[in-house]
Protein backbone atom coordinates (compact mmCIF):
# COMPACT_ATOMS: atom_id res chain seq x y z
CA UNK A 1 0.00 0.00 0.00
CA UNK A 2 1.34 3.62 -0.93
CA UNK A 3 0.57 6.69 1.46
CA UNK A 4 -0.30 10.28 0.10
CA UNK A 5 2.52 12.35 0.11
CA UNK A 6 2.96 14.73 3.40
CA UNK A 7 1.59 17.65 2.78
CA UNK A 8 4.01 20.74 3.43
CA UNK A 9 4.01 21.82 6.94
CA UNK A 10 2.54 25.08 5.86
CA UNK A 11 -0.92 23.53 4.82
CA UNK A 12 -0.46 21.09 8.03
CA UNK A 13 -0.88 24.55 9.79
CA UNK A 14 -3.98 25.23 8.50
CA UNK A 15 -5.44 21.97 8.82
CA UNK A 16 -4.62 21.81 12.65
CA UNK A 17 -5.24 25.41 13.49
CA UNK A 18 -9.41 26.26 12.58
CA UNK A 19 -10.52 26.23 15.45
CA UNK A 20 -10.51 29.43 17.55
CA UNK A 21 -8.44 30.52 20.13
CA UNK A 22 -6.58 26.72 20.53
CA UNK A 23 -3.08 28.11 18.50
CA UNK A 24 -1.33 24.95 17.03
CA UNK A 25 1.68 23.95 14.97
CA UNK A 26 3.06 21.45 13.20
CA UNK A 27 6.90 21.23 12.82
CA UNK A 28 9.20 18.60 11.16
CA UNK A 29 13.26 18.01 11.18
CA UNK A 30 13.54 21.00 8.29
CA UNK A 31 11.99 23.59 10.51
CA UNK A 32 14.28 25.41 12.73
CA UNK A 33 11.91 26.00 15.64
CA UNK A 34 11.80 21.71 15.72
CA UNK A 35 15.14 22.36 17.03
CA UNK A 36 14.50 25.09 19.16
CA UNK A 37 11.68 22.65 21.09
CA UNK A 38 14.09 20.06 21.52
CA UNK A 39 17.31 22.29 22.31
CA UNK A 40 14.90 23.90 24.99
CA UNK A 41 12.83 21.06 26.38
CA UNK A 42 15.31 18.29 25.09
CA UNK A 43 13.49 14.64 23.44
CA UNK A 44 11.64 12.78 26.03
CA UNK A 45 11.32 9.38 24.05
CA UNK A 46 13.00 6.95 21.89
CA UNK A 47 14.50 7.82 18.41
CA UNK A 48 13.81 11.00 16.87
CA UNK A 49 10.76 12.81 16.22
CA UNK A 50 9.33 12.77 12.69
CA UNK A 51 7.16 15.58 13.55
CA UNK A 52 6.18 17.76 17.01
CA UNK A 53 2.92 19.52 17.29
CA UNK A 54 3.01 22.02 19.72
CA UNK A 55 -0.68 24.01 20.95
CA UNK A 56 -1.65 26.39 23.49
CA UNK A 57 -4.50 26.00 24.78
CA UNK A 58 -5.92 28.94 26.68
CA UNK A 59 -6.57 28.17 30.42
CA UNK A 60 -5.01 24.91 30.01
CA UNK A 61 -0.89 26.07 29.19
CA UNK A 62 1.42 24.73 26.09
CA UNK A 63 0.91 21.35 24.93
CA UNK A 64 3.76 19.43 22.80
CA UNK A 65 2.69 16.25 20.83
CA UNK A 66 5.91 14.24 20.22
CA UNK A 67 5.45 11.30 17.17
CA UNK A 68 9.13 9.58 17.07
CA UNK A 69 10.22 6.79 15.63
CA UNK A 70 13.69 4.68 16.30
CA UNK A 71 15.30 1.31 15.06
CA UNK A 72 13.41 -1.24 16.01
CA UNK A 73 14.35 -3.40 18.43
CA UNK A 74 13.01 -6.73 17.60
CA UNK A 75 13.82 -8.23 14.12
CA UNK A 76 11.32 -7.34 11.34
CA UNK A 77 11.89 -8.21 7.93
CA UNK A 78 9.04 -6.64 5.72
CA UNK A 79 10.75 -3.25 6.27
CA UNK A 80 14.61 -2.27 5.22
CA UNK A 81 14.87 -0.35 8.15
CA UNK A 82 12.17 -1.83 10.15
CA UNK A 83 10.84 1.09 13.00
CA UNK A 84 9.20 1.24 16.63
CA UNK A 85 6.73 4.16 17.28
CA UNK A 86 6.97 6.32 20.12
CA UNK A 87 4.34 9.03 20.54
CA UNK A 88 4.02 11.50 23.76
CA UNK A 89 2.09 14.84 24.67
CA UNK A 90 3.42 16.31 27.34
CA UNK A 91 2.39 19.95 29.04
CA UNK A 92 5.68 22.49 29.23
CA UNK A 93 6.04 23.08 33.04
CA UNK A 94 8.64 25.71 34.49
CA UNK A 95 10.80 24.92 31.59
CA UNK A 96 10.38 21.05 31.80
CA UNK A 97 7.78 18.85 30.48
CA UNK A 98 4.91 16.50 32.64
CA UNK A 99 3.78 13.78 30.84
CA UNK A 100 -0.16 13.18 29.45
CA UNK A 101 0.24 10.23 27.61
CA UNK A 102 2.64 7.30 25.85
CA UNK A 103 1.81 5.23 23.05
CA UNK A 104 4.70 2.97 21.51
CA UNK A 105 3.59 0.02 19.12
CA UNK A 106 7.20 -2.05 17.77
CA UNK A 107 7.91 -3.86 14.47
CA UNK A 108 8.64 -7.23 14.53
CA UNK A 109 8.61 -10.45 12.06
CA UNK A 110 6.63 -8.91 8.89
CA UNK A 111 4.92 -6.25 11.14
CA UNK A 112 6.17 -2.40 10.08
CA UNK A 113 3.83 0.15 12.37
CA UNK A 114 3.56 3.25 10.34
CA UNK A 115 2.43 6.56 11.37
CA UNK A 116 0.10 8.85 8.52
CA UNK A 117 1.03 11.95 9.71
CA UNK A 118 -1.36 13.62 7.55
CA UNK A 119 -3.75 12.11 10.39
CA UNK A 120 -2.21 12.77 13.33
CA UNK A 121 -4.49 15.91 14.05
CA UNK A 122 -5.41 18.08 16.73
CA UNK A 123 -8.75 19.73 17.04
CA UNK A 124 -11.51 20.29 19.35
CA UNK A 125 -14.95 18.53 18.18
CA UNK A 126 -16.84 19.34 20.61
CA UNK A 127 -16.19 23.23 21.22
CA UNK A 128 -15.25 22.62 25.34
CA UNK A 129 -12.03 24.62 25.25
CA UNK A 130 -10.08 21.46 25.30
CA UNK A 131 -8.37 19.83 22.37
CA UNK A 132 -8.79 16.22 21.61
CA UNK A 133 -5.55 14.39 19.85
CA UNK A 134 -5.93 11.92 16.81
CA UNK A 135 -3.38 9.30 16.80
CA UNK A 136 -3.45 7.93 13.00
CA UNK A 137 -1.43 4.82 12.23
CA UNK A 138 -1.33 1.74 9.50
CA UNK A 139 -0.45 -1.52 10.83
CA UNK A 140 1.09 -3.08 7.58
CA UNK A 141 2.12 -6.61 7.38
CA UNK A 142 2.38 -9.63 5.07
CA UNK A 143 -0.15 -11.86 4.38
CA UNK A 144 -3.62 -12.46 3.86
CA UNK A 145 -5.32 -11.49 6.85
CA UNK A 146 -7.26 -7.48 6.79
CA UNK A 147 -4.34 -4.88 7.82
CA UNK A 148 -5.82 -2.35 11.14
CA UNK A 149 -5.99 0.66 10.94
CA UNK A 150 -5.76 2.58 13.50
CA UNK A 151 -7.50 6.27 15.37
CA UNK A 152 -6.63 6.66 18.84
CA UNK A 153 -8.09 9.28 20.07
CA UNK A 154 -6.50 11.25 23.16
CA UNK A 155 -9.11 13.65 25.37
CA UNK A 156 -9.16 15.28 28.75
CA UNK A 157 -9.69 18.54 30.00
CA UNK A 158 -6.85 19.77 31.85
CA UNK A 159 -6.93 16.67 33.70
CA UNK A 160 -3.79 14.64 35.45
CA UNK A 161 -4.17 11.62 32.78
CA UNK A 162 -5.74 11.52 29.19
CA UNK A 163 -8.40 9.42 28.39
CA UNK A 164 -7.47 6.61 25.66
CA UNK A 165 -10.16 5.69 23.00
CA UNK A 166 -9.70 3.65 19.47
CA UNK A 167 -11.81 3.11 16.28
CA UNK A 168 -9.78 0.85 14.05
CA UNK A 169 -10.71 0.23 10.13
CA UNK A 170 -9.64 -3.16 9.06
CA UNK A 171 -8.20 -3.34 5.63
CA UNK A 172 -9.22 -6.31 3.14
CA UNK A 173 -6.44 -8.09 1.55
CA UNK A 174 -8.32 -10.40 -0.68
CA UNK A 175 -11.44 -9.49 -2.22
CA UNK A 176 -13.83 -11.66 -0.51
CA UNK A 177 -13.19 -9.73 2.63
CA UNK A 178 -15.08 -6.87 3.41
CA UNK A 179 -14.28 -3.33 5.27
CA UNK A 180 -15.02 -3.20 8.88
CA UNK A 181 -14.65 -0.90 11.93
CA UNK A 182 -14.46 -1.58 15.69
CA UNK A 183 -14.85 0.74 18.52
CA UNK A 184 -13.76 -0.09 22.06
CA UNK A 185 -15.44 0.80 24.79
CA UNK A 186 -13.72 4.05 25.64
CA UNK A 187 -14.55 5.29 21.83
CA UNK A 188 -18.51 4.49 22.55
CA UNK A 189 -18.69 6.68 25.44
CA UNK A 190 -16.87 10.08 23.98
CA UNK A 191 -19.49 12.68 23.30
CA UNK A 192 -21.25 12.53 19.36
CA UNK A 193 -18.85 15.31 18.00
CA UNK A 194 -15.45 13.77 18.83
CA UNK A 195 -16.70 10.05 17.27
CA UNK A 196 -17.89 11.71 14.10
CA UNK A 197 -14.36 13.46 13.70
CA UNK A 198 -12.20 10.55 14.57
CA UNK A 199 -14.66 8.64 11.62
CA UNK A 200 -13.91 11.11 9.44
CA UNK A 201 -10.23 11.04 10.10
CA UNK A 202 -10.00 7.13 9.81
CA UNK A 203 -12.54 7.48 6.44
CA UNK A 204 -10.24 10.01 5.13
CA UNK A 205 -6.74 7.86 5.96
CA UNK A 206 -8.41 5.08 4.51
CA UNK A 207 -9.52 7.04 1.15
CA UNK A 208 -5.44 8.48 1.38
CA UNK A 209 -4.45 5.18 0.71
CA UNK A 210 -3.77 3.11 -2.27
Amino acid sequence: MIFRKLLPAAACLLSVSSFAQIRTEVYFSSDNKYHEIIEDVGNPLPGSPVMIIKSFVPNYGSYIWFLNDSKATNLAYLDEQPKDLHSGIFVEDHGGLIQKMTFKDFAGGLVQPKYLLNFCEIDDANKDGFPEFYLTYFEESDGLDAKPLKVIVYTGLGKKAFTKSKITGWIPFQEEDEYREVQDANFKLLPKEIRLRAKKTLKDAKNGMN
